[in-house]
């Protein structure tokens, strides 16, 4: 009976304390529950503020970061432009200075060929007159100068003999070929004059005459890389060219630079 008592009295202790269990763990949960729940509207109360203006600050500052990059790019840009212009225009410089340099070459170049032609083969004048033409003037200034005798007609007399014969660069002779300043010696050489074979060392012999209209038969007429000896009434007799040979043209086929008078 008392073993009965005590197992009694130990079975509604262990049922109260399983019901006191009970109440403690259903209110535990409960306050866990509450505390949840505090917490998850916390988070999205903070979540609601926070997120926003963290957002915002994010955009603003990638708004200055594209700012600054922006403006850098422009910077480096212009740069870049600011250089191109420059070297463009050396190089436009550069390209107008290589220009004018080869312009400037080629002129010379065209110059240098032409005294070379001229000293190679002669002059050119198409209004030069034929061997008929040439020969029929020459026997007028010859009679001219047998009449007046002077010492410049006989030089005309004695160069106007040899009108058709050859032209030949660098040559004296009167017969077989000879250029215009071994014309000009040559012919001043039969009358004891010594002359050097030269058209430029011609412009300083003798003495100087001022103007065409002054000058004489006989007299040099010098030109640049030419020269001939005049026969009067205008015209030139000498050793013009492969083409022609010794003629006759016009004394003012080009410029005069000098007019000498030996005799």
């Amino acid at each position: 009976m008392f073993l009965k008592k005590n197992l009694n009295r130990e079975a509604r202790n262990t049922v109260q304390e399983i019901r006191g269990y009970k109440i403690i763990s259903v209110s535990c949960l409960d306050d866990i529950g509450k505390h949840l729940v505090l917490a998850i509207a916390t988070t999205l109360t903070l979540s609601f503020f926070t997120v926003p203006a963290y957002a915002a600050s994010r955009t603003i500052d990638n708004t200055v970061l594209e700012e600054t990059v922006n403006a850098e790019y422009e910077k480096k840009l212009k740069e870049a432009q600011s250089a191109a212009t420059v070297e463009e225009a050396a190089v436009t410089t550069e390209g107008k200075s290589i220009l004018e340099k080869s312009t400037t070459n080629e002129d010379t170049t065209t110059q240098e060929a032409a005294v070379s032609t001229e000293g190679n083969y002669g002059e050119i004048d198409d209004a030069a007159l034929s061997i008929t033409e040439a020969e029929s003037v020459a026997e007028s200034a010859v009679a001219v100068a047998l009449e007046q005798q002077a010492s410049g007609e006989k030089i005309v007399a004695f160069a106007s003999q040899f009108i058709g014969n050859p032209y030949r660069y660098g040559g004296s002779s009167l017969t077989s070929g000879t250029d215009c300043s071994g014309f000009v010696m040559s012919v001043y050489r039969n009358f004891g004059i010594s002359l050097p074979h030269s058209s430029s060392a011609l412009r300083s012999v003798g003495t100087p005459v001022g103007s065409l209209a002054e000058a004489q038969p006989g007299d040099i007429i010098c030109y640049s890389g030419h020269v001939g000896i005049y026969l009067g009434d205008g015209k030139l007799l000498s050793a013009l060219g492969t083409r022609y040979g010794i003629t006759i043209n016009s004394a003012t086929y080009k410029r005069i630079l000098a007019i000498r008078r030996l005799v």
